[in-house]
């Protein structure tokens, strides 16, 4: 039977560790069943439903522009993929009334 380089298809001999023609590191049976189970054993982990640049965000502006961090609140608050999300939104939503309150004390 016959073996190919994964990378350039360069047919090569059973034996081969590494290709002939680029120099490719030819992975063996129990390396590509242990590279498999790896794979299956830890998936790879998306970072597109945690929301952080978010929720920094709303920190921020809940201090700073607190009508800003309510409308970042109320966005983080109704993430139904993320229940971090929700209990950060409430969080935000929260303290920008509390410093958008006290900033409109101050003034009188």
């Amino acid at each position: 039977m016959s073996k190919f380089c994964p990378s350039c298809g360069e047919e090569l001999k059973d034996d081969a560790k590494f290709c002939k023609n680029c120099g490719a590191s030819i992975p063996t049976n129990e390396q590509a069943q242990t590279t498999e189970n790896m794979q299956q054993n830890y998936p790879i982990e998306t970072a597109g439903n945690d929301h952080k640049v978010a929720m920094i965000l709303g920190y921020v502006f809940a201090i700073l522009i607190p009508i800003i961090g309510i409308i970042i609140g109320i966005y983080l608050a109704t993430r139904n993929d993320s229940p971090n999300a929700q209990k950060h939104g409430k969080y935000i939503i929260i303290l920008a009334a509390i410093i958008w309150f006290i900033s409109l004390m101050m003034l009188r």
